[in-house]
Formats: structure tokens, C-alpha cells, sequence
């Protein structure tokens, strides 16, 4: 995939690789995709894939979609994030390779493709495709009884191929599992079992019972009865769609949670760059949940958060985004660029900023934003007063407390002040 910070030019070269689209293919693309990436996105995958080897500018297929630069550039980077395009670039020249869409057995059961859909479409339609997915992956009744190899072909002499002629595999790698220094998670697995869930579905669903605990704050009692009101009657597994269910309406009942103090993390980098406000939010992203911070930031601007964002912070979380980060991320988007909301496609961009900027603590995520705020004002060729101001000094009492409440008053003390320059 291109680097978001790639500037697309209209002149450059463009070439396309098709692939064979079979009217199920097609379907999965209405159904599941088309909510997702929107008709400029699917329009660009139809022109990529149905018309055979392309080669041209990317003018001409400007030309043909009817659209402009930036917005190709937008269904371009929606259909790299959900997995339907692979873009390479050389020079000034694009290879396009357009990927087949998945399964929806397969798209289900990527926990971020299945999130966004979720979030998008709702719960009713969401059970809707979930059940007709079930019935059409029903397992044939009576005794599978398939030949195999050797009763098939007998005793051959087989040769090894050499490795030289061999094709090469994708080495698979597991995902790391996720970490809480204060969450007991061999309690909620001990009670899990004691409710018949099997050891591999507990080890199945350890980041997403992590990634509920770092978003919202819920100690391991809480969680556990989401949980225990998720599980599948007939498998013992569970259903992610139900659990999302139960936490919406944990939420309308008025329930809250406790926000734990987060632990400090270790200071591995001087401060000297960062003014005193800086410090502070830097303060508060540590020590409030994401589902916290991003509360208080809506709640500044009149609104609540909308199950499209709870969607998009355990998208974040799936990512490996520290909560500390997300943090960051989120106050970038809300407050450095205005926005009324938490939008999906701004905050992958940004997250991927983060990633390959190998950000790892708030501190980083604040200095990888003005790095790059520094050279987006380098590159100006125009004299004009920098919009970066000098920040006010400002007192936010005893930084040795953790308490909840200090770091509320320093988060809502900061956007005050930078709304009063």
C-alpha cells in the first residue's frame, strides 16, 4: 500500500491487474462492501477489475470514473484498508493489483471488517446476514466419509520437489496478544470455563475481552456479565453482535462505569520539547480511557458518542495502538482539525501515521503531530505568519496526583484555553 503521505499526480502512470468476478462475487460486493466504501470506491473496483489489463494515466481514468483527483485518491485508500486493492508504487508510475472479496463467512470473522459493518448497518440487518450465513455454512448430516490420499492413489513413489522451484509462502504470524497490568484476566477466564466456554474460545477472544476492558474501563465483574449474557446456547462461544447488544443497552439504563487510573508509564524521553498544556494532555490521555476522553471531548462540543465511534476505538485498540495513543488520536481529530466527529477513514490515516512512525506513548503521538505540522510549514514556498502560536504558560496544580477528577479538570482546562487564543 502507498504511504498516506503520498501525493497522487494525475500525469503519472497507472497499469491494472483484473480479476474474475462471478455473480456471487458481485453480491458480496453490494452486501457486505458497499457499505463500507461507498459508490466512488465500488465504482473504481468494478472499473479495475471487469475491463482486463489497463494501462494509461491516472487522467484518463479520472476521465472514465467521472471524478477528481482527491476523491479517486479516497475510494482508493477505502479499498486498500478493507482488502480489495493492493497499490505499488514505483517513480512516477502505479501498479493496481484488485483483490477478490471475501467469504461472508470469511468478512464475519475479521473482527474489524465485521466492527465497521456492524456499526454501519445496524443490528437488525447485521443478525439478519449473520443467520443466513449460518444456514448456508450448515454441515451435511450423517458421517463424513471421504477417501484419502493413499486409499485414492495407492502406495506412489513421490519425489520432493526442489526448493528452488518451490513458490514462496507467506510466513504466518500470530497477533500478539494484548496486555492490562490491571486487569485479572485468569479470573474472567476461570469463570468463563465454569460457564462450559472451552479454553481455545477463551484464547480465541482474549484481545476482545482486553480490548473492552482498555476502551470503556470495565473491571473484570462487569465484563464478565456482558459476557456470560453473549454466549451462544448451542456452542459456548461468543457472539460478538450480542455482546455490542448488551453493552448499548448497559449504556441506555444509565449504568456507568468506574475509570481506572491507568498505571504511569515510565518516562523514557525528556519533556524539554513540550510546552506546559502539552504535558498536561499528555497527563490526562494516560490516565483516562479512550471511551472516557472521547466522552468529555463530545460532551464539550453538545454531543454523545455514537456506536460508529465505539466501533472505531476497538478498531483502534485492534490496531496495537496504545489506549494512551488513541487518545492523542482522538483529541488530534476532534480538536487540531475541528471535526464534529470521530470519522473512520481519518482516524486509520492517522493511525497508520502512528504506526509506521513506530509511536508507542502519548509523548510520541504529540511529537510525531508537530514534527509534521513543522514540515508541512517548511514546505511552504509563501511568506505568511506560522499558525503555530506560542503556548500560554499555564498552572495545572500538583502533576504527582492520579486522581480521575485532576485529570478531567486538565483535559476541560486545556480545550478552554486553546479555545481563548
Amino acid at each position: 500500500m502507498i504511504e498516506n503521505t503520498t501525493q497522487l499526480k494525475a500525469y503519472w502512470d497507472f497499469s491494472s491487474r483484473s480479476v474474475s468476478l462471478s455473480q456471487q462475487s458481485l453480491q458480496r460486493l453490494t452486501m457486505l462492501y458497499l457499505p463500507l466504501i461507498g459508490s466512488d470506491a465500488l465504482a473504481l473496483y468494478l472499473q479495475l477489475a471487469v475491463n482486463g489489463q489497463q494501462k494509461g494515466q491516472l487522467n484518463d481514468l479520472l476521465d472514465r470514473q467521472n471524478i477528481s483527483l482527491a476523491d479517486f485518491d479516497n475510494a482508493k485508500k477505502k479499498l486498500e484498508a478493507c482488502g480489495l486493492l493492493d497499490s505499488y508504487l514505483q517513480g512516477a508510475s502505479l501498479a493496481f493489483d484488485v483483490k477478490l472479496p471475501l467469504s461472508e463467512q470469511a468478512f464475519l470473522s475479521d473482527d474489524l471488517l465485521a466492527s465497521f459493518f456492524y456499526s454501519l448497518v445496524g443490528q437488525d440487518t447485521f443478525s439478519q446476514l449473520l443467520e443466513k450465513t449460518k444456514r448456508d455454512n450448515l454441515s451435511p448430516s450423517g458421517l463424513k466419509s471421504n477417501a484419502n490420499f493413499y486409499e485414492a492413489f495407492g502406495s506412489l513413489h513421490l519425489q520432493n520437489v526442489p526448493d528452488q522451484d518451490r513458490l514462496g509462502r507467506a510466513k504466518q504470524t500470530e497477533k500478539a496478544p494484548l496486555q492490562a497490568v490491571d486487569f485479572n484476566f485468569s479470573l474472567v477466564e476461570q469463570n468463563l470455563k465454569k460457564y462450559g466456554v472451552s479454553e481455545q474460545e477463551v484464547t480465541k477472544e482474549h484481545n476482545f475481552i482486553l480490548a473492552q476492558h482498555l476502551i470503556y474501563g470495565f473491571n473484570e465483574e462487569q465484563l464478565l456479565g456482558l459476557l456470560a449474557k453473549s454466549l451462544l446456547i448451542d456452542d459456548k462461544t461468543i457472539d460478538h453482535g450480542l455482546f455490542f447488544q448488551q453493552l448499548n443497552q448497559y449504556r441506555q439504563a444509565g449504568k456507568t462505569q468506574p475509570v481506572f487510573v491507568l498505571p504511569p508509564s515510565p518516562q523514557t524521553e525528556p519533556r524539554t520539547k513540550l510546552s506546559a498544556d502539552e504535558q498536561a494532555l499528555i497527563q490526562a490521555a494516560k490516565e483516562l480511557r479512550p471511551y472516557d476522553f472521547l466522552g468529555q471531548l463530545k460532551a464539550d462540543k453538545g454531543g454523545i458518542i455514537t456506536s460508529s465511534e465505539q466501533k472505531i476505538l476497538q478498531q483502534l485498540l485492534d490496531l496495537d495502538l496504545a489506549p494512551e495513543v488513541i487518545n492523542i488520536l482522538i483529541h488530534q481529530v476532534l480538536i487540531g482539525l475541528e471535526s464534529s466527529n470521530l470519522p473512520g477513514p481519518l482516524s486509520q490515516a492517522i493511525a497508520d501515521s502512528f504506526l509506521q512512525s513506530k509511536v508507542k506513548t502519548a509523548q510520541d503521538a504529540v511529537l510525531s503531530i508537530k514534527n509534521r505540522q513543522q514540515k508541512q510549514l517548511q514546505k511552504r514556498s509563501y511568506n505568511k505568519k506560522s499558525p503555530l502560536q506560542k503556548e500560554k504558560k499555564m498552572n495545572y496544580g500538583n502533576t504527582q496526583k492520579t486522581d480521575n477528577q485532576l485529570a478531567s479538570e486538565a483535559l476541560a482546562k486545556y480545550q478552554q484555553e486553546k479555545k481563548d487564543k
